[in-house]
């Protein structure tokens, strides 16, 4: 084990001699500048060294000795990737990467808890489609604006204070929403969870490929993307176990009674809380500490790596310490020092990220960003498209069923008679009702139409998608009901002496018929399982492959599979292509995360990654609007739309750099 230690280390040694500039050790000694060392062109130029020695200083050459004057990021990246080879793939990697990776899962399971208390929560805010549309939208909107702002201060001020920001709006707006009583505060809060989920993401990926060894960058990238599993199995688990349970209710106040869904929001929290803990007491990223002029502090962080990677599993022989290597004298990007005051520290930062989101489109990065941003739009509305269309289109087709299941009793008589169960699904045509009562039950789309009704009671009724067309009321009496006047519709008269008591106040929407409760946690569970297959082929052939390869095989593959939508004609079918259509896209996803950090600089990558998944969240919102038309319409529109934009996604990958063996 010693003797193939010592290699590695010699190997990464010669490497380090070919650098045309001059280093300094921080481990064994400190070197000191002499007096007129030029250090302001941004490469290290030691007048002298410890021994006395005078430096040539002229070669701030390429590595490849074509005469291409070196950036600092060049000397960093080449330093990083000495460390990186050195420490290896270990013990530090699999923590830190658990870590964020449950930053994920807490994310994660926000964006997930939507879909499953919206419908429990559609009485208590008194949403109707429309308003649960911008519900699921709002949050999109809080991640386009926190990918492009935080990924950004990312490259200011650091990954790991970024994460802990992004975390901290999340969890305390997440426990907010959790109390607002009406929709427009929770629609406010939502907006904020969106910032910080959005802003929480760059820096992850940023972060996870900064603390890898070059031939491990993409899997780690895929084990991240495991975490994403984990989210929407935990929502969907947790949801199933917590939402029907209506015996949690409290009321709190007469506006604010504190149902099973605002516990369910509750205990999403706890991924987000365990991640902040354990996210503040992990290092920061050394490649962004090296880049940002603290080079003790990198060595320090490469040293506990080190450590913490060969400690305890070698023979007695082998040294804990990290072997010597030289770190140059670093004229990276300094800090961000506060301004004098608030409102100048603000127009600096805003600065900053502006002038950082416009080096994205200039030489050299141009032709990058423009293939790069592509493939996020493309994957952001092919995707986010068909996870609306699949349950959407499933909901179409028990509907459906439902309808055709519909009992219709015609020309029935009912007299002296209690109805104390619900009633569902059921149309009275030209039916006589005397002396009929209605106790406490819920009506679940329930037709009287053309009925006659003399002398009945409804006392504590709950209905959805219940009408009265064209019926006759005499000395009826309702009590403590939601039939509102829409619900009577056509040439109803309820004037002959009928009666409405303690009709409910406040909200006037007329809910849909609950069909897909238990359903939705099951398809969902299904869903998000479909990733752990995906995980395990991304896991196996990205850092073989490649990232440009993955990414044209896999957009390929996903759209010859749309295709297979055809057959998908049953709620079965539909799951099962659902299943299968997610775990090739995680492999894009996996693809795009490592292509898109490994491209840029330090400075940008974070920015990249942000402006990038910005992008993603906006093309998302215009894919759920337009595919949310498409429901009703025929199923080849959503299929030649997705298979189009998923091949245009295997072409322009084909023009994106290969990123696989690049320094970062």
């Amino acid at each position: 084990m010693v003797d193939k230690h010592l290699e590695t280390t010699a190997l990464v040694d010669k490497e380090m001699d070919s650098l045309p500039y001059d280093t300094t050790t921080f481990i064994q000694q400190e070197t000191q500048l002499n007096e007129g060392d030029d250090l302001s062109n941004g490469y290290v130029e030691i007048g002298k060294s410890n021994k006395g020695e005078t430096d040539t200083g002229s070669e701030n050459k390429d590595l490849h000795g074509t005469g291409t004057i070196l950036t600092p990021d060049d000397v960093f990246s080449k330093t990083h990737d000495k460390a990186m080879t050195i420490i290896t793939q270990g013990r530090y990697q699999w923590i830190v990467t658990t870590c964020v990776g449950l930053a994920y899962t807490g994310d994660l399971t926000e964006l997930f808890a939507m879909a499953f208390i919206i419908d429990a929560a559609e009485r208590d805010l008194c949403m109707d489609d429309v308003m649960k549309g911008w519900l699921g939208g709002c949050v999109f909107l809080g991640m386009v604006i926190g990918s492009f702002v935080f990924g950004d201060i990312a490259d200011i001020i650091g990954r790991r204070p970024t994460i802990l920001i992004g975390l901290g709006i999340t969890i305390v707006f997440g426990v907010i929403a959790a109390f607002m009583p009406t929709y427009s505060w929770f629609v406010f809060c939502r907006i904020f969870i969106g910032i910080g989920t959005g802003g929480t993401l760059p820096a992850i990926i940023a972060y996870v490929s900064e603390c890898s060894p070059k031939s491990f960058r993409g899997r780690q990238q895929a084990i991240v993307m495991f975490f994403w599993a984990i989210g929407g199995i935990y929502a969907a688990l947790v949801g199933w176990l917590i939402i029907p349970n209506d015996g949690l209710a409290v009321v709190v106040t007469s506006t604010l009674v504190f149902r099973s869904w605002r516990v369910y929001l509750l205990i999403c929290q706890l991924p987000l809380v365990t991640a902040f803990i354990l996210i503040y007491f992990i290092n920061e990223s050394p490649r962004f500490v090296l880049n940002h002029g603290r080079p003790e502090e990198a060595l320090r962080i490469y040293t506990s790596m080190y450590k913490m990677n060969n400690s305890g599993c070698c023979s007695n022989s082998m040294p804990y310490e990290m072997p010597d290597f030289e770190i140059p004298m670093n004229t990276g990007q300094p800090d961000l020092k506060p301004s004098k005051s608030a409102w100048s520290s603000v127009v600096n930062t805003l600065s900053q990220v502006w002038n950082a989101q416009i080096s994205l489109f200039k030489t050299p990065h141009l032709r990058t960003s423009l293939s790069v941003c592509c493939l996020w739009i493309l994957i952001g509305f092919g995707y986010y498209g068909l996870s609306i269309w699949f349950p959407a289109y499933l909901k179409k087709l028990e509907l459906d069923q439902y309808m055709n299941q519909t009992k219709v009793v015609t020309n029935g008589s009912y007299a002296n008679q209690e109805y104390t169960k619900e009633l569902d699904n059921i149309k009275f045509v030209e039916s006589i009702f005397q002396n009929v009562s209605f106790h406490d039950i819920t009506l679940s789309h329930v037709i009287f139409d053309r009925c006659s009704l003399s002398h009945c009671l409804f006392n504590n009724i709950t209905s959805s998608q219940t009408y009265f067309d064209d019926t006759t009321f005499e000395e009826v009496l309702f009590n403590n009901t939601d039939f509102y006047s829409y619900k009577f519709r056509g040439t109803t008269d309820t004037s002959n002496g009928s009666r409405f008591m303690n009709t409910r106040i406040g909200c006037l929407v007329n809910f849909p018929v609950k069909l897909r409760s238990n359903k939705a946690y099951l398809e969902s569970l299904i869903g998000q399982l479909s990733v752990i297959p995906g995980f395990l082929l991304g896991f196996l052939i990205i850092d073989r492959v490649g990232r440009v390869p993955a990414l044209v095989s896999c957009f390929g593959m996903s759209s010859a599979a749309v295709f297979f939508i055809w057959v998908a004609n049953n709620e079965p079918t539909v799951v099962i292509m659902n299943f299968i259509f997610n775990a090739l896209l995680v492999n894009v996803w996996i693809a795009l995360d490592s292509v898109t950090s490994e491209l840029y600089p330090t400075h940008l990558r974070s920015t990249a990654l942000g402006f990038t998944t910005g992008l993603a969240k906006i093309a998302a919102v215009i894919a759920i609007v337009t595919f949310g038309k498409f429901i009703d319409l025929s199923k080849a529109i959503p299929i030649l739309i997705t298979a189009g934009v998923f091949g245009i996604g295997a072409l322009v990958s084909k023009t994106t750099p290969e990123s696989k063996d690049k320094l970062v």
